[in-house]
């Protein structure tokens, strides 16, 4: 399967790295921006790796990945997994 981000998940992964480089440092933040792309590239392989959150309406999969939750849903009938956002874990996200 393939993996494509929303809009909002894009700016999540610009937003993460510039945050990164501020807190940490370049080479760390590049460390971490690898990591999500090489969890982005294990979700699209092992799309139902993360359990399913039918309570959230629409049900999407959360994966963890470092301090963040990578928030998805599988779209079958186009092939691939959409990456909605990437989340920090003490962000209350659910609301």
């Amino acid at each position: 399967m393939d993996y494509v981000l929303s809009r909002k998940a894009e700016e999540d992964v610009v937003n993460i790295f510039l945050q990164g480089i501020e807190d940490f440092g370049v080479a760390q933040a590049d460390r971490y921006h690898r990591k999500l792309q090489e969890s982005f590239d294990f979700l699209a392989d092992n799309p139902l790796a993360a359990p399913e959150r039918r309570e959230l309406t629409p049900a999407v999969r959360v994966q963890s990945m470092g301090v963040h939750l990578i928030i998805y849903r599988l779209e079958p009938e186009c092939g691939r997994v959409l990456i909605i956002r990437i989340r920090h874990s003490r962000e209350d996200w659910e609301s």
